[in-house]
């Protein structure tokens, strides 16, 4: 089982790569599955800090 630790490792890294990522017309696709899956997480991470 991975820890939330692991978790928060890996959305820095994926901060980092888009903070340091100049998008062209062709990610647009790309971003917005990005954008779809990042609600999904704050969705999810929401519902488990509500229930503690």
């Amino acid at each position: 089982m991975h820890s939330l630790d692991e978790a928060l490792n890996l959305l820095e890294e994926v901060e980092k790569i888009l903070k340091e990522y100049n998008p062209s017309k062709d990610d647009k696709e790309l971003l917005g599955k990005l954008l779809s899956k990042n609600m999904r997480i704050e969705a999810e991470v929401y519902a488990k800090y509500i229930r503690i």
